[in-house]
């Protein structure tokens, strides 16, 4: 159960942002991006598949209390008394509406408020809003509203784009878009971030699962930040000057945008640690941690930032790795780019994890 619960979250980010891609576009005039289509169905299954998705946490709780109060009485609980549960109905009811109005070709504006309203669901029933409710509110959802409209309009034109007609003027308003997104996605993540863990505390909670997954959450996004790069000026210039697809390079962004909503998925099923010491005194490090440390952590920890020679030269070579991504374009294979932003994710992760001295 602890396995498939990460996959619900991931394939929500997913249908959220396909959704999401579908309704923005929409508003997009046709002269200023690539002809798209989409199979109706798709968008159809997407709002059916996030009923089922947003069932993860659910099921979780209801596994968690089901030994002490039963069955019966951890399903009503879940479901009545529990942020997730009263999100899920909600939700669920939203969906439901949205599912009515895509089918029968409705207003674009009805299908943006009703998944705004799911939007607004997903942020009730989030870590952030349980802490402290209005500003974890609006934080988790613009959080996961912007990130869903970045990655949903990269996964229609990449995916879903049936010409390359107008990609030029498509990636003139894209990329100052996508920069917003990134500054908005970075400023509300940080937001999110210190609400659970201190920035005194950071390096401390790598040796949690929440931390690990927060490190690599927070690595995956810097080869994203490269291809962005290489999609809003690079190939902007290129296709001045020649022919060009880019269609596999944005293919190769929204990928790695995947590889980020796996490591989040992953994170929103993890109990935020707001007292490490006390969290390793009770559960434990990370098994992880310790077998890559090879020794015992207990608290009270005393973590520190002590580099080796073999350690910097792992992350020197992250950093080869991150700058290929550039010297693949010029090769023009896409592939490669993706290839190399996986290897700067796992140089840098063991540089830094084998860095610090517990």
């Amino acid at each position: 159960m602890n396995i498939l619960i990460p996959f619900s979250e991931f394939g929500n980010y997913i249908l959220f942002s396909i959704l999401a891609g579908h309704v923005a576009l929409q508003f997009v005039p046709e002269e200023n991006k690539p002809k798209i289509s989409i199979p109706k169905p798709i968008l159809l299954l997407s709002t059916l598949g996030i009923i089922f998705f947003t069932l993860g946490p659910i099921v979780q709780v209801i596994f968690f209390f089901k030994e002490g109060v039963g069955l019966q009485q951890a399903i009503l609980s879940a479901f009545t008394e529990f942020q997730v549960g009263k999100a899920w109905t909600f939700i669920g009811f939203m969906a439901t509406l949205l599912w009515m109005t895509i089918y029968v070709q409705g207003s674009k504006y009805l299908q943006a408020f009703l998944l705004f309203l799911m939007f607004l669901g997903v942020g009730y029933a989030s870590h952030s809003a349980s802490l402290s409710f209005w500003s974890g509110l609006f934080s988790h959802t613009t959080h996961f509203l912007i990130v869903s409209l970045w990655t949903g309009i990269l996964i229609h034109v990449s995916w879903f784009a049936r010409n390359q007609s107008n990609w030029l003027k498509f990636l003139r308003w894209f990329t100052p878009f996508a920069l917003v997104c990134i500054v908005i996605v970075l400023i509300s993540g940080f937001i999110i971030m210190f609400s659970f863990v201190e920035p005194n505390n950071y390096m401390k909670s790598w040796v949690l699962p929440y931390g690990q997954m927060l490190l690599l959450k927070h690595i995956s996004i810097i080869p994203v930040v490269a291809f962005a790069f290489v999609n809003g000026f690079l190939v902007k210039k290129t296709m001045k000057l020649s022919s060009f697809n880019p269609r596999p390079w944005l293919i190769g962004e929204s990928i790695l945008l995947m590889i980020v909503f796996y490591f989040t998925g992953v994170l929103g099923t993890l109990m935020p640690p707001h007292e490490i010491d006390l969290t390793v005194s009770s559960e434990g490090a990370s098994p992880w941690v310790e077998w890559l440390l090879n020794k015992d952590v207990i608290a009270p920890l005393h973590i520190q930032f002590i580099p080796s020679f073999q350690t910097i030269l792992l992350i020197i070579i992250s950093f080869v790795f991150l700058t290929m991504i550039i010297f693949s374009f010029k090769k023009t294979k896409p592939y490669l780019g993706l290839v190399f932003a996986v290897n700067f994710i796992v140089a840098l992760y063991a540089g830094l994890m084998l860095s610090i001295s517990v």
